[in-house]
């Protein structure tokens, strides 16, 4: 599981972040760790891991527990990889990439070509991984082509996107086939 604070990758079945030692609250209906109150994904109320854990030994917890134990076989995590610049940026569904919006600022506030706003990334369960540039100054080119603002464009594995003038190989990785335990 990655910590939704740090993005460190650690165990599945942590009740704190081995890294920055957070406690991690989770989607009963999804599985998903997150930070806040509700699930970005779903809307569910977050519960705190060491919670679900507890209610998974009981029989009368079946339905909340139910979303936890689920087949991953076609989730997938987007890499944005930039060797030059030492960048590996694990993209989350809806995340926004600019110099004053979205997870990444700390890294894109120095780079003047890159909008406030610049690109989002959406997953959708037809199309997987797609990019959207939300009208962008100086855009947002996948694979040598223009964007087109606010339409999405599939993502392929191994391909070629360039926000501004930054230029990130695409990589998409299965997260497994093994069954997720929390």
């Amino acid at each position: 599981m990655i910590c939704p604070w740090c993005k460190s990758e650690i165990d599945d079945d942590s009740w704190f972040c081995d890294q920055c030692g957070k406690e991690l609250w989770i989607c009963p209906k999804c599985g998903k760790p997150g930070r806040g109150k509700a699930c970005i994904y779903d809307g569910s109320m977050l519960v705190k891991a060491s919670e679900i854990v507890n209610l998974s030994s009981g029989t009368s917890s079946s339905n909340i527990y139910q979303g936890i134990n689920q087949k991953i076989s076609s989730s997938s995590e987007l890499h944005l990889i930039n060797r030059n610049l030492n960048l590996d940026l694990i993209i989350q569904d809806q995340d926004i990439i600019g110099r004053t919006v979205g997870r990444f600022t700390q890294i894109f506030s120095q780079y003047k070509k890159v909008s406030r706003q610049h690109c989002q990334f959406k997953f959708d369960p037809q199309l997987g991984w797609t990019v959207i540039d939300l009208g962008s100054t100086n855009g947002t080119m996948y694979e040598n082509v223009p964007l087109k603002p606010n339409q999405p464009v599939p993502l392929k594995n191994s391909s070629y996107l360039i926000i501004a003038n930054i230029e990130f190989y695409v990589e998409i990785r299965q997260v497994g086939e093994q069954t997720e335990r929390l």
